[in-house]
């Protein structure tokens, strides 16, 4: 679902991220939507390319709150934001670090543990 008046994620951006030896979104701020994702964070969220672009973070991590009439960052329940498994609701521990990269932020999954 990538869009036509999104950052530049061509090759050379995709290529980069790949680069990285761990889980890595790359974001835009307004709206803020992934641009693209290596195959680390991919794999690591079970999805495919089509459905991590143009998508919010908490659709890409499967928040319960990021599909509600609301979505995900305007739910009231994002202020408190745990990220949660849309599959009979599992918890995780995530941790996260940003780098501006541009008009874009890099997100990096540093710590990903399922607490079950």
């Amino acid at each position: 679902m990538s869009r036509p008046d999104a950052p530049d994620s061509g090759p050379d951006s995709r290529e980069s991220l790949e680069a990285i030896e761990t889980p890595v979104l790359l974001m835009q701020g307004n709206p803020r939507q992934v641009v693209t994702a290596n195959q680390r964070a991919r794999d690591l969220f079970r999805k495919e390319l089509h459905e991590v672009e143009g998508r919010r973070g908490g659709q890409v991590f499967d928040c319960v709150h990021s599909f509600t009439d609301a979505g995900c960052g305007k739910d009231v329940n994002c202020e408190d934001c745990k990220i949660r498994k849309a599959e009979g609701t599992m918890t995780y521990v995530l941790q996260v670090s940003t780098e501006k990269a541009g008009d874009l932020a890099l997100v990096r999954i540093e710590r990903y543990e399922d607490e079950a």
